[in-house]
Protein backbone atom coordinates (compact mmCIF):
# COMPACT_ATOMS: atom_id res chain seq x y z
CA UNK A 1 0.00 0.00 0.00
CA UNK A 2 2.72 2.37 1.08
CA UNK A 3 4.94 1.12 -1.56
CA UNK A 4 2.70 3.06 -4.33
CA UNK A 5 3.37 6.55 -4.91
CA UNK A 6 0.12 7.55 -5.48
CA UNK A 7 -0.76 6.74 -1.94
CA UNK A 8 2.08 9.26 -0.45
CA UNK A 9 0.21 11.47 -2.77
CA UNK A 10 -3.03 10.91 -1.08
CA UNK A 11 -1.46 10.97 2.54
CA UNK A 12 0.14 14.61 1.64
CA UNK A 13 -3.41 15.70 0.48
CA UNK A 14 -4.76 14.52 3.95
CA UNK A 15 -1.93 15.89 6.03
CA UNK A 16 -2.29 19.36 4.08
CA UNK A 17 -6.02 19.19 4.30
CA UNK A 18 -6.11 18.67 7.81
CA UNK A 19 -3.47 21.68 9.06
CA UNK A 20 -5.99 24.09 6.65
CA UNK A 21 -9.05 22.49 8.51
CA UNK A 22 -7.14 24.23 11.64
CA UNK A 23 -5.50 26.94 10.46
CA UNK A 24 -6.40 30.63 9.65
CA UNK A 25 -6.55 31.23 6.20
CA UNK A 26 -6.53 34.98 5.84
CA UNK A 27 -6.82 37.86 7.83
CA UNK A 28 -8.18 41.88 6.98
CA UNK A 29 -5.64 44.68 8.69
CA UNK A 30 -6.17 48.39 8.82
CA UNK A 31 -2.88 50.49 9.39
CA UNK A 32 -1.32 47.01 10.18
CA UNK A 33 -3.85 45.86 12.90
CA UNK A 34 -5.72 43.04 12.43
CA UNK A 35 -9.43 43.92 11.90
CA UNK A 36 -10.94 40.20 11.27
CA UNK A 37 -9.52 36.87 11.19
CA UNK A 38 -11.03 33.95 8.57
CA UNK A 39 -10.47 30.60 9.10
CA UNK A 40 -12.65 27.41 7.60
CA UNK A 41 -15.80 27.71 10.03
CA UNK A 42 -15.25 31.45 11.57
CA UNK A 43 -15.40 35.22 10.37
CA UNK A 44 -14.54 37.22 13.48
CA UNK A 45 -14.16 40.91 13.11
CA UNK A 46 -12.69 43.03 15.97
CA UNK A 47 -13.05 46.31 16.97
CA UNK A 48 -15.23 48.67 15.25
CA UNK A 49 -16.17 46.25 12.63
CA UNK A 50 -17.76 43.69 15.57
CA UNK A 51 -20.91 44.72 13.81
CA UNK A 52 -20.48 42.55 11.00
CA UNK A 53 -23.49 40.23 10.89
CA UNK A 54 -21.20 36.55 11.08
CA UNK A 55 -24.20 34.33 11.03
CA UNK A 56 -23.90 33.12 7.95
CA UNK A 57 -19.80 32.19 8.52
CA UNK A 58 -17.96 30.23 6.38
CA UNK A 59 -18.87 27.16 7.70
CA UNK A 60 -18.94 25.17 3.96
CA UNK A 61 -15.36 25.33 3.34
CA UNK A 62 -14.85 23.25 6.93
CA UNK A 63 -17.44 20.27 5.38
CA UNK A 64 -15.49 20.59 1.70
CA UNK A 65 -12.16 19.96 3.45
CA UNK A 66 -13.53 17.21 6.13
CA UNK A 67 -15.59 15.59 2.94
CA UNK A 68 -11.71 15.68 1.55
CA UNK A 69 -10.40 14.13 4.52
CA UNK A 70 -12.96 11.58 4.51
CA UNK A 71 -13.29 10.67 0.77
CA UNK A 72 -9.23 10.67 0.81
CA UNK A 73 -8.74 8.22 3.71
CA UNK A 74 -11.26 5.74 2.00
CA UNK A 75 -9.07 6.03 -1.20
CA UNK A 76 -5.80 5.47 0.69
CA UNK A 77 -7.64 2.07 2.20
CA UNK A 78 -9.35 1.10 -1.04
CA UNK A 79 -5.42 1.08 -2.78
CA UNK A 80 -6.92 -3.13 -4.19
CA UNK A 81 -10.05 -1.52 -5.85
CA UNK A 82 -8.08 1.05 -8.25
CA UNK A 83 -11.57 2.16 -10.61
CA UNK A 84 -13.15 3.25 -7.51
CA UNK A 85 -10.21 4.66 -5.47
CA UNK A 86 -9.70 6.63 -8.95
CA UNK A 87 -12.90 7.53 -8.70
CA UNK A 88 -13.08 9.31 -5.29
CA UNK A 89 -9.81 11.08 -5.88
CA UNK A 90 -11.70 12.41 -8.58
CA UNK A 91 -14.45 13.66 -6.78
CA UNK A 92 -11.98 14.87 -4.01
CA UNK A 93 -10.07 17.06 -6.81
CA UNK A 94 -13.92 18.25 -8.04
CA UNK A 95 -14.52 19.27 -4.07
CA UNK A 96 -10.95 21.01 -3.52
CA UNK A 97 -11.60 22.92 -6.58
CA UNK A 98 -15.21 23.69 -4.97
CA UNK A 99 -13.00 24.68 -1.77
CA UNK A 100 -11.16 27.30 -4.01
CA UNK A 101 -14.12 28.32 -5.54
CA UNK A 102 -16.13 28.85 -2.53
CA UNK A 103 -12.66 30.61 -0.55
CA UNK A 104 -12.87 33.17 -3.25
CA UNK A 105 -16.33 34.07 -2.87
CA UNK A 106 -16.57 34.31 1.03
CA UNK A 107 -13.47 36.88 0.86
CA UNK A 108 -15.16 38.76 -1.62
CA UNK A 109 -18.11 38.78 0.60
CA UNK A 110 -16.26 39.96 3.35
CA UNK A 111 -14.46 42.62 1.95
CA UNK A 112 -17.34 44.21 0.74
CA UNK A 113 -19.15 43.85 3.81
CA UNK A 114 -15.94 45.16 5.67
CA UNK A 115 -15.63 48.35 3.39
CA UNK A 116 -19.08 48.98 3.89
CA UNK A 117 -18.45 49.26 7.76
CA UNK A 118 -15.39 51.94 7.23
CA UNK A 119 -16.14 54.61 9.61
CA UNK A 120 -16.74 57.72 7.24
CA UNK A 121 -13.19 59.83 8.92
CA UNK A 122 -11.16 56.99 7.99
CA UNK A 123 -11.97 56.35 4.15
CA UNK A 124 -8.70 55.90 3.19
CA UNK A 125 -8.03 53.13 5.49
CA UNK A 126 -10.19 50.58 4.03
CA UNK A 127 -9.75 46.89 4.92
CA UNK A 128 -6.71 44.92 3.41
CA UNK A 129 -7.11 41.49 2.62
CA UNK A 130 -3.88 39.21 3.56
CA UNK A 131 -3.91 35.64 2.41
CA UNK A 132 -2.21 33.27 5.01
CA UNK A 133 0.05 30.60 3.23
CA UNK A 134 -1.82 28.11 4.53
CA UNK A 135 -4.40 29.26 1.61
CA UNK A 136 -2.38 27.50 -0.56
CA UNK A 137 -3.14 24.33 0.97
CA UNK A 138 -5.82 23.06 -1.21
CA UNK A 139 -4.31 24.12 -4.77
CA UNK A 140 -1.33 21.46 -3.76
CA UNK A 141 -3.65 19.33 -2.76
CA UNK A 142 -5.34 19.12 -5.95
CA UNK A 143 -1.74 19.01 -7.89
CA UNK A 144 -0.83 16.30 -5.93
CA UNK A 145 -4.78 14.24 -6.36
CA UNK A 146 -3.80 14.75 -10.07
CA UNK A 147 -0.17 12.90 -9.47
CA UNK A 148 -2.44 10.31 -7.77
CA UNK A 149 -4.89 9.98 -10.05
CA UNK A 150 -2.12 9.25 -12.87
CA UNK A 151 -0.26 6.96 -10.53
CA UNK A 152 -3.71 4.97 -10.45
CA UNK A 153 -3.76 5.19 -13.99
CA UNK A 154 -0.64 3.56 -14.68
CA UNK A 155 -0.98 1.15 -12.14
CA UNK A 156 -4.70 -0.02 -14.01
CA UNK A 157 -2.78 -0.11 -17.10
CA UNK A 158 -0.08 -2.18 -16.11
CA UNK A 159 -2.20 -4.48 -14.06
CA UNK A 160 -4.40 -4.65 -17.94
CA UNK A 161 -1.43 -5.18 -19.65
CA UNK A 162 -0.21 -8.37 -17.21
CA UNK A 163 -3.49 -9.64 -17.40
CA UNK A 164 -3.23 -9.96 -21.21
CA UNK A 165 0.00 -11.90 -21.19
CA UNK A 166 -2.03 -14.60 -18.91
Amino acid sequence: MIQRIQTVYLMLVLILSFVGLISTIGEWTVADAVVAHFSNFTFGAEGAYKQLDTTSGPWCLGVLLILVMLLTTLSILLFRKRLRQLRLTIFSTILLVGYVAAYAVFTYYYQLNLEQLVPEATVRLTPTFHIKFVAIFPVLSIIFNCLAIQGIRKDEALVRSLDRIR
